[in-house]
């Protein structure tokens, strides 16, 4: 795993109530986890993320997908060939 984006991982994982970080490519393949990140899901949140780019208007920038439950909630974020899902603990 490139260090810059471990650095980033790590970083993240530090920040009070994360509970995981995970980092996937454009095509569901897991580059890293940090925490209780299910890595088997990393397929699942590069397609999210690329489906919620389709739902909304034509811009720049990816959307933010936030999905909650009673145990916590994920935020997924896109950017360039890179999505990255933090894991949130309630």
């Amino acid at each position: 795993m490139e260090k810059g984006l471990e650095k980033h991982m790590d970083e993240t994982f530090k920040l009070p109530g994360v509970a995981a970080v995970l980092c996937t490519d454009g095509h569901g393949l897991c580059l890293g986890a940090k925490g209780s990140a299910p890595k088997h899901s990393s397929g699942p949140i590069a397609t999210l993320a690329a489906m919620a780019g389709d739902l909304g208007p034509s811009s720049a920038a990816s959307p933010v997908v936030c999905i909650e439950s009673e145990a916590g909630s994920v935020l997924i974020k896109s950017c360039d060939n890179l999505t990255v899902a933090v894991f949130k603990a309630t």
